[in-house]
């Protein structure tokens, strides 16, 4: 999570349907920090998650290649969540 904010931070508007905002503002009183906050989090948690699935792919396509020095024996697409 960022612990600091620099001078280097980029102002982005965001349109959020009243769904998104009614969870983003709950998230905010229930931490008690702001919308922006809350917003820059799950974006932080989705990189998070999307690092997390390229190394499990990454570590399945690995594991495959030690186990079968042979080659591709299947299409290589089919390891990859895309």
């Amino acid at each position: 999570m960022l612990s600091c904010y620099h001078d280097s931070m980029i102002k982005k508007m965001v349109y959020l349907d009243e769904g998104l905002d009614q969870i983003v503002k709950r998230l905010a009183r229930k931490d008690h920090t702001s919308e922006t906050e809350v917003i820059r989090r799950a974006i932080e948690a989705y990189g998070r998650a999307e690092a997390a699935r390229v190394a499990a792919d990454t570590r399945r396509v690995m594991d495959y290649v030690k186990a079968h020095p042979e080659g591709w024996a299947d299409e290589p697409s089919e390891f990859f969540h895309g």
